[in-house]
């Protein structure tokens, strides 16, 4: 970032925030700080933020996160470089890349055996920028907009038998994303407590005015007419093979010990909850046959730890986390339409608790 930054952050208490972007299955990022701190980080389900003193000195702040995910049946790996820049003292503008890796097993029916896959490559692009707002930059706004560059449509099988992975293990969403965040910090003698808030609204264009896979998946179909197949805009999170991402809240509180010289400590808990219930296309290919997520999770909440090495050059951030959330309620056993039962709220999960597990290691520099 901008030398002149780092002199506007000491008069404002080095207070630095940037934008919660939403996961895809890729990434949502957030900074927050408070006085002479700073900080970023990314993961709606991990809730794993980077709070500490940050870095100054450039004109490019490169904030690099790598996360390894492991749960009873799956793992996963990203690696998510994001730049920013200032340019005013008080407005921080960003980009996040995202690159990954999925591996697990997929079992699409209760009566089909469970096959390993496994797919990486490049995720959804973020832009973000964030506004300081308040005399005392304790506040913050912020907006994001991810666009769907990753690829949603990745399927394996035999020439003759293909179908489509789940959402999981795609490498995007395949539709565009809003984050509206809010974002305060309040300064103690040796710490600080950090509030977020953030609705994010998924939807969809298509600059053709039609699906993008009308003349290849659903060549078959009668399209002409049909809003789902012939559109400029979708309003609602829906893509073009008919996976459905509702809208979502979240809401994070933390607290940074910075009684210990040269590091950072971290505490930290978000709650998530979708505002409706998610959907998945069909496996297979060729038909189109949405229905509801039997995944679906109706609320979540991650614990986090973390703890920076607060070097002025190459400050080092380590996170853990731990998700908790509800069990996952199927759909009616005569109508898999029916989405009813996945609304409720139910009781937590226990079970999984400590089978799932996010561990993140970042880094941060300024160049230029």
């Amino acid at each position: 970032m901008k030398k002149y930054w780092t002199l506007a952050l000491a008069a404002l208490c080095g207070f630095s925030l940037s934008m919660l972007v939403p996961e895809s299955p890729a990434t949502p990022w957030e900074s927050i700080g408070g006085c002479g701190a700073g900080g970023s980080g990314g993961g709606a389900s991990d809730g794993i933020k980077w709070i500490g003193q940050g870095v100054n000195g450039g004109l490019v702040e490169t904030e690099i996160f790598a996360k390894a995910s492991v749960g009873e049946n799956y793992s996963g790996f990203t690696f998510t470089p994001r730049f920013s820049f200032k340019p005013t003292w008080s407005t921080s503008v960003g980009v996040t890349l995202p690159f990954m890796t999925h591996s697990g097993e997929v079992q699409y029916r209760t009566n089909q055996a469970p096959v390993d896959r496994t797919t990486g490559g490049f995720g959804d692009i973020s832009f973000d920028v964030s506004q300081i707002v308040g005399g005392g930059g304790a506040a913050n706004i912020s907006l994001a907009l991810t666009i769907p560059t990753g690829q949603y449509d990745i399927k394996r099988g035999t020439d003759a038998s293909q179908e489509f992975l789940p959402s999981s293990f795609q490498k995007g969403s395949g539709v565009y994303s809003l984050a509206l965040g809010w974002n305060y910090t309040r300064d103690t003698e040796n710490g600080m407590w950090l509030y977020s808030l953030t609705y994010t609204h998924p939807f969809n264009v298509s600059f053709s005015g039609e699906n993008e896979f009308n003349d290849s998946y659903f060549k078959d179909y009668d399209t002409d007419g049909d809003d789902r197949f012939e559109y400029h805009f979708k309003w609602y999170g829906e893509n073009d093979l008919g996976g459905y991402t509702p809208p979502s809240v979240s809401a994070s509180l933390a607290y940074a010990y910075r009684g210990q010289e040269n590091f950072v400590h971290s505490f930290g808990i978000t709650f998530s909850a979708p505002l409706g219930v998610a959907w998945i296309p069909s496996e297979k290919v060729g038909t189109y046959d949405p229905r509801p997520d039997p995944d679906h999770k109706a609320w979540s909440f991650a614990f986090v730890y973390g703890l920076e090495f607060s070097r002025a050059d190459y400050p080092i951030f380590l996170a853990f986390s731990l998700p908790l959330h509800d069990k996952s309620n199927g759909a009616d056993a005569d109508d898999e339409y029916d989405e009813s039962a996945m609304r409720k709220w139910d009781l937590p999960d226990f079970g999984a608790f400590l089978e799932e597990w996010t561990l993140a290691v970042g880094i941060k520099a300024s160049f230029l």
